[in-house]
């Protein structure tokens, strides 16, 4: 990250914006100090006012000048270049002092903006705080184009209207004198029509030269803390012994705990929001850094990293990553597409991008899509769709392709690659959001289920608020996706009960269905009628990402990233469920569906309540398991992809 005169931020160039066409609400504003006149936006709600300033000339690429001022009770603000929270560059600044701070930030997903290096500010005269407000004056550079998540380059119209978006919080900064520091969830946020042909002023290069100024200072970067040891109940050992430090890895960022006879150890940080893991033929760990690409992780014999290069440069690559059981095929997905590549394991390499599959939805509060090869049948990839909100209404219809999971034949790849929503079959629906995905020793299909937010349990006009501990998160159990299946697993109707006594109108059990507001046409029982249930119920909240099998199959494990509207916080942590071989030959959960211990803590944060939370807050405290993977030699892997500082870490019995 660059603090001299110019800022920028520290990660891959990426974006998606809407202009939109509606009445004007900027007017000019002169400013007589800078000499500089900006198409300014006053918001009354807020408080704050936006100002714009461009060159004549406006061919992409072109420079800006953004003008923030704020109420001093608001602890930073943020400006939408693209009118929305994700894929446009986001300026957010917070006061420092009696100066201010500037940042690049990108966001890819719904969560903190990550730092951007597309763009970079360089302040100028007129930034300062006083006793009611601060304002922060900036150039920037690389703000006004970017690439969207279809990988191809949007610019805004410098002559014409456009819609920007503000946001604003109030919980301070974590250091506001850090460009890159984290900071919390928006108080409120909104949207108005700009005039940028308005924007546009003589003399623009050198009014710019003439107002610069020099960056705040910038602290030392915070020290880390060491990984300490408590214990917990256990599962049995993992094959292969753990190294007990990785020589560049440096030390964990955050305080973590384990169960007893467990060992982890950090082995590479810095990473950019690492997601999922995927091992190659050779041995190397590919890792999948939301925003940036896909990294090459040449592994040592003690199964720490011995040398890393970006594999892939395509920041509009998120989550979703796997392998052809030959290794010579790499898959990957975006928000919106999945591709291919020709993949060289031994050289570290890609051929020729294909597009296999197009019309995943574009946008929504569910980004991800998670991919797997069925291994019995390396000619199918399965690919899971979650819902566009908390309650996709028209998900209760598998025709809309979302809350979902779909299979497609790669040996039959039409021209320009499938149509989601109208290609493939089904491997279930109504799943809201089967981040995790993981095959059985029987080459069966599970999944991890993130579940509803801010549920009330509404009988006879009477609502109840039920959301602290309800509904639960769940296991599926998928089946055999060589085969179509057409079921329904109950979203977005049909959810589970993990605290039965919030309940008053009627008596439940861990893991029954309900509704939340039932009537005559469709209730609980309509559910149990209807949907597939879960084979266990997981704890409100915790939203796991990932699941992976042990080798036997008599361990899941499972990643909870972490909640974001519970208080307290629960979740980031790595947890085992137990599965057993039952009668009819396939795997179960070992505990019945009733069960609110099956999840056994394996890594966790030992201080959960210190953890700012998921989903548009930041994780401030604690680390934040996402991915998994398992080496050829009994190792896991897994992510932590916390924003300030992404790692990778391995851990077994010690």
């Amino acid at each position: 990250m660059r603090y001299s005169q110019v800022l920028s931020s520290a990660v891959a160039l990426a974006g998606y914006a809407v202009a939109q066409e509606g009445e004007v609400q900027s007017k000019v504003v002169c400013d007589a100090d800078t000499k500089i006149c900006y198409s300014s936006y006053s918001d009354a709600e807020s408080g704050m006012t936006f100002g714009i300033a461009l060159p004549k000339n406006v061919t992409d690429p072109y420079d800006a000048v953004i003008k923030i001022t704020a109420p001093i009770a608001n602890t930073w603000a943020g400006f939408s270049w693209g009118g929305n929270m994700v894929w446009n560059p986001l300026s957010v600044a917070w006061p420092n002092g009696k100066s201010g701070t500037i940042s690049a930030r990108f966001a890819f997903s719904i969560g903190l903006p990550l730092g951007y290096d597309g763009a970079e500010h360089t302040y100028l005269k007129g930034t300062t705080t006083n006793s009611t407000h601060w304002t922060v004056n900036a150039l920037c550079k690389g703000c006004t184009g970017w690439q969207n998540n279809e990988d191809t380059r949007q610019a805004l119209n410098g002559t014409g209207t456009t819609q920007f978006a503000w946001a604003y919080g109030v919980s301070q900064v974590e250091d506001s004198t850090r460009n890159d520091s984290a900071f919390n969830v928006h108080q409120a946020w909104g949207k108005w029509t700009h005039d940028l042909g308005a924007a546009r002023i003589d003399n623009f290069d050198s009014l710019v030269k003439t107002n610069l100024l020099t960056a705040p200072a910038v602290p030392a970067a915070p020290s880390t803390i060491v990984t300490s040891v408590v214990t917990t109940p256990t599962t049995k050992p993992l094959a292969a012994a753990i190294p007990a430090s990785c020589s560049g890895a440096g030390s964990p960022a955050f305080t973590g705990s384990l169960a007893s006879g467990w060992k982890a150890t950090k082995v590479a940080g810095g990473l950019t929001s690492p997601r999922s893991i995927q091992f190659d033929s050779a041995g190397n760990m590919l890792v999948v850094q939301s925003g940036k690409g896909i990294s090459y992780h040449k592994m040592g014999t003690d199964g720490c990293v011995a040398s890393t290069k970006m594999l892939l440069s395509q920041n509009n690559l998120n989550h979703g990553i796997a392998m052809s059981p030959d290794g010579k095929t790499l898959y990957a997905s975006s928000m919106t597409q999945a591709y291919s590549w020709p993949y060289d394991a031994a050289a570290g390499t890609v051929g020729t991008r294909a597009t296999i599959i197009t019309g995943m939805y574009n946008g929504g509060s569910h980004l991800t899509r998670t991919l797997a090869i069925a291994p019995q049948s390396p000619n199918l990839l399965v690919v899971s769709h979650g819902s566009n909100a908390n309650i996709d209404t028209a998900t209760g219809d598998s025709k809309t392709g979302r809350a979902i999971i779909k299979v497609f034949d790669l040996k039959a790849v039409p021209s320009g690659g499938y149509n989601y929503v109208s290609g493939g079959y089904l491997a279930g629906y109504g799943q809201r959001n089967e981040v995790g995905m993981c095959f059985d020793k029987n080459n069966m299909l599970w999944g991890v289920e993130n579940s509803g937010d801010d549920f009330k349990r509404t009988v006879n006009g009477q609502a109840k608020d039920i959301h602290q501990n309800n509904p639960g998160e769940k296991i599926h159990y998928i089946g055999d996706v060589t085969k179509p299946n057409n079921n329904w697993y109950g979203y977005p109707s049909c959810f589970t009960v993990w605290q039965p006594s919030d309940f008053t109108d009627k008596t439940f059990k861990v893991g029954d269905f309900f509704v939340p507001s039932p009537n005559t046409t469709f209730n609980d029982d309509t559910c149990n009628q209807k949907a597939v249930a879960p084979k266990m119920t997981l704890f409100p909240h915790s939203a796991p990402i990932d699941c992976k099998f042990d080798a036997d199959s008599s361990t899941m494990y499972i990643t909870y990233h972490g909640s974001w509207n519970r208080s307290p916080v629960t979740g980031f942590k790595l947890v085992a469920v137990s599965f057993k071989l039952g009668a009819d030959g396939l795997y179960t959960p070992t505990e019945p569906i009733t069960s609110t211990t099956a999840a056994k803590d394996i890594f966790y944060n030992p201080r959960v309540e210190s953890c700012q939370g998921n989903g548009p807050s930041f994780s401030s405290g604690c680390f934040r398991p996402a991915g998994l993977g398992w080496d050829s030699q009994g190792r896991l892997y897994m992510t932590s992809d916390t924003s300030s500082n992404g790692e990778l870490w391995v851990l077994g019995k010690s």
